[in-house]
C-alpha cells in the first residue's frame, strides 16, 4: 500500500486485510482533513481490491455463504435473473441470454470437483460482502462528522464485469493468466497439502473462481470481463447519493452512461468550467456528459451520447440507443487459446442491437439494419482514431510477443 508517496508494509498478522486497512486509512484521513481544514471541501477516492482477483477473505466471511451456490452457476443465473425482474432492476421484457457453447455447464463438472468450485464462489461472495461492509464504515465516518447531507457519494461496484480470468477455477490466478498447463486434480492435490478447501481465500492461495461463475455474475448479459462487445464485460451498477441535492426514490435510472460521465457530472453540480490549459498544456476535450439531469427525473430523455469500447480487439460503439459490436479474437475463459496469431480484424462479424428494446443484447438486428450497421462501424473507426486506439487489437500482438512490451513504455 502507498500513503501519498510512502510505501507501507503490511504487518505479519493473520487478521490483517488490505480492504480494512484502506478503510482505516481513509477514515483517519477524513478526521485529519476535518481537523485542519473544516471549512474546505474534501475529495476521497476509495478503491479496494475487491472484487478483483485474487479473492482473499477470512473463513468466517466465506462460511456465511455455505450452501448458497450448491446447485451451480446455471441455476444461480436463473435465480438472479428472476430476482432482478422482481426488484425492477432490469426491464420486464429483458431476455436471459444463453451460455456460450465454449463455456462449461455445471452438469459437465465432475462431482468430485464440485465442492472445490462451490467453495471458490463462497469465498468470492464473502470477499465482496466484506468490502461492502468496509465501504459502509467509511460512509458512517462521514455521517458521524456531520458531513453526510452535503457529501456527494458516487458508488460504482464491480470488476469491469465479472472476471473469467480464473478460466477453469484456480488456486493460483497466475497459472491461468500465464497459460501454464495444469488440471483441477493437480490443484486439488496441492490444496490438500495446504489444508484442504479451508485454505481457499487464505494467504496460502491466489485463488479465483471458475469463469462460468463470472458468467453467472454478469446476469443477464452474455459474456464477461475482457469482452468489450457485450455489456457482461463492461457494465457495473452505479449509485449516487447526495441528500442535500437528490431526493431518493426506488426507480432505477436507465439512461445510458459511462464512467467518463462522472467528471462532467461533478463539474455541473459544482458549477465548474474545466480549464482549457493546465500548467501550459492544452487539455483534451472531455468525452463525457453530465448525469445530473437524471437526479430528479427517472424518466428523463437520455442526452445524446457516443461511446466506443475496445479490449483486446473485442469492440463496440454506442450511439443514442443503438450498439454495434464484434466479439473479437480472445476468449478469456479458454486456457492457452490457439489461433490468435491468425486473427484478421477485417474478417470479424459485427452485430447490431437496439438497446431501447433489448437491454441484454439478445436480438441481433445486423441483417435487418445493414445500412445502420455500416454507419456505426464507420463511426467506431472515427472514435478509435480520436482516442488513439489504433491499431485495433494491439493487446493481442503483445500477448503473442510479450518481450516487445518495453517498446510501448517509451
Amino acid at each position: 500500500m502507498i500513503n501519498d508517496f510512502t510505501p507501507i508494509e503490511p504487518p505479519h498478522d493473520e487478521k490483517y486485510h488490505l480492504t480494512t486497512d484502506l478503510a482505516d486509512n481513509a477514515i483517519d484521513w477524513l478526521h485529519q482533513q476535518r481537523a485542519f481544514a473544516a471549512d474546505k471541501p474534501f475529495f476521497l477516492y476509495f478503491a479496494p481490491g475487491a472484487g478483483h482477483g485474487p479473492h482473499h477473505i477470512f473463513k468466517e466471511w466465506a462460511d456465511k455463504y455455505k450452501g448458497k451456490f450448491d446447485d451451480g452457476w446455471d441455476n444461480y443465473r436463473e435465480r438472479v435473473f428472476n430476482r432482478q425482474k422482481e426488484l425492477g432492476w432490469i426491464p420486464a421484457n429483458t431476455q436471459l441470454t444463453p451460455r456460450d457453447s465454449t463455456m462449461a455447464s455445471w452438469e459437465s463438472i465432475p462431482e468430485a470437483e464440485k465442492p472445490f468450485q462451490r467453495r471458490l464462489m463462497e469465498v468470492f461472495a464473502g470477499f465482496v460482502e466484506h468490502a461492502d461492509y468496509e465501504v459502509g464504515r467509511v460512509l458512517d465516518a462521514v455521517d458521524e462528522m456531520g458531513q453526510k447531507e452535503n457529501t456527494i457519494v458516487i458508488y460504482i461496484w464491480g470488476d469491469n464485469g465479472s472476471s473469467a480470468e480464473g478460466q477453469n477455477g484456480s488456486i493460483s490466478e497466475l497459472l491461468a493468466q500465464n497459460q501454464i498447463p495444469n488440471t483441477i486434480q493437480q490443484q486439488l492435490e496441492t490444496l490438500e497439502k495446504l489444508g484442504g478447501l479451508d485454505a481457499i481465500g487464505s494467504s496460502l492461495t491466489d485463488n479465483i473462481y471458475h469463469s462460468s461463475w463470472a458468467w453467472a455474475g454478469d446476469t443477464p448479459f452474455r459474456y464477461t470481463k475482457l469482452v468489450a462487445s457485450h455489456f457482461g464485460g463492461t457494465r457495473n451498477p452505479l449509485v449516487i447519493s447526495w441528500p442535500k441535492g437528490i431526493k431518493p426514490d426506488k426507480t432505477p435510472r436507465s439512461q445510458f452512461h459511462h464512467v467518463n460521465d462522472i467528471t462532467p457530472t461533478i463539474y455541473e453540480i459544482l458549477g465548474i468550467t474545466p480549464p482549457k490549459v493546465v500548467n501550459g498544456f492544452d487539455q483534451m476535450p472531455l468525452d463525457g456528459v453530465s448525469m445530473k439531469y437524471t437526479f430528479d427525473n427517472a424518466a428523463a430523455t437520455p442526452v445524446a451520447k457516443t461511446q466506443f469500447f475496445d479490449n483486446n480487439g473485442s469492440r463496440g460503439i454506442y450511439q443514442d440507443g443503438w450498439y454495434a459490436c464484434t466479439f473479437g479474437p480472445l476468449y478469456p475463459w479458454i486456457p492457452a487459446q490457439q489461433g490468435l496469431d491468425k486473427w484478421d480484424s477485417k474478417a470479424d462479424v459485427w452485430e447490431l442491437y437496439n438497446l431501447n428494446d433489448d437491454f441484454s443484447q439478445a436480438n441481433n438486428l445486423a441483417t435487418q439494419e445493414p445500412e445502420r450497421l455500416e454507419k456505426m462501424k464507420a463511426l467506431f473507426i472515427e472514435q478509435a482514431k480520436d482516442n488513439k486506439n489504433l491499431p485495433i487489437g494491439a493487446g493481442i500482438w503483445l500477448r503473442l510477443h510479450p518481450r516487445r512490451r518495453h517498446f510501448f513504455a517509451l
